[in-house]
């Protein structure tokens, strides 16, 4: 059986239609192609669907039963076609999406405050978590894709990756506080007198910060507290005289305001930290989920271009 949808068509305008003649020109067909394609159906499903005669046809019984069916599948293809064009216009879709914290900090807000006013009928779901716990909620299909820094754990084979532009990570401190007074060449000696507010740090974050605080057991760093908010944090440090340890662009508004400034201490190029999109190879990511990644990277350009050029002018002017 080779049932098309273009012969249910025809039939089902000749069952309108109820005559050859007028249905063959609604479907600007000649009416000899139309009664071998209405042919061709009756032998496909092995059933006489009309009674012919010179006034017109009727619908046996057998051709009411194909008709009611033809109907029905019409009218889901006709829905099954809406659907795709929304979908390939991004006009609605449902994104899960998993998001770093520092990455978080960056670009989430303006990401989800612009798809609310512009792509309204676009549902985005998002998990803020370690790129540990991430992969895990990847692995198991429960996210579209993940952004995440993935220095302490590296992405499996079977993952797509696309590199975003780098965060650049510092120290901050409130405005007003001791260490802006100390002179750079003093500054790395005068740490250790202030305790840390940092996220959960990995291994390796923890080892350069030892670096710069001059202690020889990275478990040894003077933390006064680890908390996965940079909202927090931010708040933390602009209370009181504990150091920040952050990325520049997800503390972008309290640094322009002035409240949070950067000690100028020179840094590593490790100090970059290197974001990626991270999907599984074998799952193509959805029209809205490309329309999403999209804007986060547009957002992260944006940030990256203001705060390398901070960056640059803080290594400048730094002589520690």
């Amino acid at each position: 059986m080779s049932l098309t949808l273009r012969g249910l068509q025809q039939f089902l305008v000749l069952s309108e239609e109820r005559h050859f003649s007028r249905a063959a020109q609604k479907l600007h067909l000649t009416q000899s192609a139309l009664s071998r394609s209405i042919q061709a159906l009756e032998d496909d499903v092995g059933l006489t669907l009309l009674d012919r005669d010179p006034a017109g046809v009727k619908l046996t019984q057998a051709g009411e039963m194909v008709l009611t069916r033809a109907r029905r599948i019409l009218a889901e293809t006709a829905e099954l076609q809406r659907h795709a064009r929304r979908l390939k216009g991004c006009e609605s879709g449902h994104v899960n999406l998993g998001v770093g914290v520092f990455p978080a900090a960056t670009f989430l807000s303006p990401l989800l405050k612009e798809l609310a006013r512009t792509r309204p009928d676009i549902q985005v779901h998002v998990e803020i978590e370690s790129w540990q716990r991430l992969r895990e909620k990847l692995q198991h299909d429960k996210l579209d894709f993940v952004v995440a820094v993935t220095h302490s754990l590296p992405p499996p084979k079977d993952y797509t990756v696309h590199p975003l532009p780098p965060q650049h990570g510092g120290l901050f401190v409130r405005a007003g506080h001791p260490l802006l007074a100390v002179p750079p060449r003093r500054l790395r000696a005068r740490l250790a007198d202030y305790r840390l507010a940092a996220t959960q740090l990995p291994q390796r974050a923890r080892a350069y910060l030892a670096k710069l605080y001059q202690v020889a057991d990275p478990d040894d760093l003077p933390i006064a507290c680890e908390c996965d908010s940079i909202s927090t944090l931010r708040e933390v440090a602009q209370g009181s005289d504990v150091v920040l340890f952050s990325t520049r662009e997800s503390i972008a508004e309290a640094l322009n305001e002035g409240s949070l400034q950067s000690l100028p201490v020179s840094l590593p190029a490790a100090a970059s930290l290197r974001f990626s999109v991270l999907h599984h190879q074998r799952r193509t990511l959805s029209p809205a989920a490309e329309l999403v990644l999209g804007r986060i990277q547009d957002l992260l350009k944006r940030g990256g271009r203001a705060a390398g050029a901070s960056t640059r002018q803080d290594v400048a002017t730094s002589g520690a």
